[in-house]
């Protein structure tokens, strides 16, 4: 993954249009893809667009 293919967890909530809080509990509850980097919860732009597939389908 390049840098660019990795966002923070403020990218990503902004991505996303969740707040920053919810998707760090998401994260922590493992029901979003995302991993820790020195503490820090980081996501693969990627596996949040695959993710986001999967839960409009489940609407």
């Amino acid at each position: 993954m390049t840098p660019k293919d990795v966002l923070s967890l403020q990218e990503a909530s902004t991505y996303l249009a969740i707040d920053v809080a919810t998707l760090e509990q998401l994260a922590g509850e493992r029901r979003i893809p995302s991993f820790q980097v020195d503490g820090q919860w980081v996501f693969s732009k990627k596996s949040i667009d695959k993710w986001r597939i999967g839960q409009t389908a489940r609407v």
